[in-house]
């Protein structure tokens, strides 16, 4: 439903909250209590006036939410692993930050992971479909869409990433 039909429908629900519980009080409700016809309409535009405040409530956050992508409504993967040093893997979408590192990246030599010697360095098989793995140090791996910072904290040219 679009903008413009839900901001209608939340009026037309408001005004419906204050008009048919008024009615229903003045008319067929308070006239066996109370004689005096305006004391009776002013007790049920009280009624109607707070039902109307929380269909109101309600309208706002109905007219005002926001519908959610397809991706956001794309089932989560079956399957999460973060088996690396300070790797995160999501199977979801993410909105919120993501830092896997200092500000400052401790310098190794090109090609080399800490304490890990290159000729006993294994690379994990290719994941299976429908799996979200981040299996390298402080990787990121996201299973849907992504609105949130990323940083690894590698640095590229002085300055973190």
């Amino acid at each position: 439903m679009h903008r413009f039909g839900r901001w209608a429908v939340s009026g037309l629900v408001t005004a419906a909250a204050f008009a048919l519980p008024t009615w229903i009080c003045a008319v067929l409700v308070l006239p066996a209590v109370l004689k005096d016809p305006s004391i009776r309409w002013g007790l049920a535009s009280a009624l109607g006036t707070a039902l109307a405040a929380l269909a109101a409530a309600w309208g706002y956050g109905f007219a005002t939410r926001v519908q959610g992508t397809a991706e956001d409504r794309k089932p989560p993967v079956a399957a999460v692993s973060a088996p690396g040093v300070r790797a995160v893997a999501i199977g979801g979408a993410n909105a919120g930050g993501i830092s896997t590192g200092d500000t400052a990246a401790p310098q190794q030599p090109s090609g080399q992971v800490a304490g890990v010697r290159p000729q006993d360095r294994r690379f994990p098989a290719a994941p299976a479909a429908g799996t979200v793995t981040a299996s390298g140090e402080r990787s990121i791996a996201i299973g849907g869409g992504n609105s949130g910072a990323l940083s690894t904290g590698d640095q590229h040219g002085g300055a973190p990433s």
